[in-house]
């Protein structure tokens, strides 16, 4: 049950975190803000699920999303933007009322998938539930991430140079191998019409955290050779090399985790193809039912 019940402290949580953002970010804004107000560890921010290989808290705070989806108290006027609703602008939760959100939400859950084989509601199902859903939302994402985990050095600089063509980045070309110096590739980015912001990039296919030495090695490597850098890697930066790459001591660092570097691939289309598909909106189906009105949760302070 503990990781149920660091399921549902993140409700209320995510509620204060977009009201702090001001009612609308995307999903990592959101999480890196309920890591603050909850002072999440590291090991608890980065841990994994050993079935999916997905970070348990970015996936909890999403499911704690939904729930206040279904709730109405969030809503998603765009892809992977969350806002908050005129309700959920006023909507506050103790611990005990965010227990009840979830619990009266399984129930209604379960009603639904297992009409014919009715079963005792519990909350005992929950972790099962965040990974069935992962399952099917992100199998892709993992994929793709295994998949370049499990590419040589070489072949993983190359993919990196040739987004970084499809980004716009131009005269680029991979310098990787034993005599890269700590710069596995340069490149011009264009800033406007005519200035172009030379670019040295790094690349890692990690499976595990980026430390903050890596970080400054890479900036050390740099030198007068460029005016900014850019660090790929397949896992994710630590919170002491994040702090690394905005130290004000020389060239700026953009940091590339494993999570950044897929979003970059599904907004630009790069080894991935968008396909389309339907699910029910049930806040609004449930709306005909006349039963629907009861559902509304009577504990939210509105």
């Amino acid at each position: 049950m503990t990781t149920t019940s660091e399921f549902i402290k993140w409700i209320p949580l995510v509620l204060d975190a977009l009201r702090d953002l001001g009612g609308t970010a995307t999903p990592r804004e959101v999480c890196e803000r309920v890591a603050t107000l909850g002072n999440v560890s590291e090991a608890v921010r980065f841990a994994k699920y050993p079935k999916t290989g997905n970070l348990k808290f970015s996936n909890q705070v999403a499911f704690a999303r939904q729930y206040l989806y279904w709730e109405e108290l969030i809503t998603s006027p765009k892809t992977g933007i969350w806002s908050l609703s005129p309700e959920g602008q006023a909507a506050h939760f103790t611990p005990e009322q965010a227990q009840e959100l979830v619990r009266k939400w399984v129930i209604i859950w379960t009603k639904r998938k297992q009409a014919d084989v009715p079963q005792q509601a519990t909350e005992d199902n929950v972790e099962d539930e965040i990974e069935a859903e992962q399952l099917k939302t992100r199998s892709y994402k993992n994929e793709i991430l295994a998949y370049l985990q499990r590419l040589q050095p070489a072949e993983f600089e190359r993919f990196c140079a040739d987004l970084l063509r499809h980004l716009g980045m131009v005269r680029v070309v991979v310098l990787g191998g034993a005599g890269d110096k700590g710069i596995d590739g340069m490149g011009f980015l264009p800033s406007g019409p005519i200035v172009t912001t030379k670019v040295a990039f790094q690349c890692k296919r990690y499976s595990h955290a980026v430390q903050p030495k890596d970080v400054r090695e890479f900036r050390g490597a740099i030198g007068h050779k460029a005016e900014k850098g850019i660090f790929f890697t397949t896992d994710f930066f630590t919170a002491a090399a994040q702090e690394a790459a905005g130290e004000d001591m020389g060239k700026p660092i953009e940091l590339i985790d494993g999570d950044r570097l897929v979003e970059l691939l599904e907004q630009n289309q790069f080894g991935l193809q968008e396909t389309k598909t339907f699910e029910i909106n049930w806040a609004m189906m449930d709306g005909y039912k006349l039963e629907s009105k009861s559902n509304k949760n009577p504990s939210a302070k509105k």
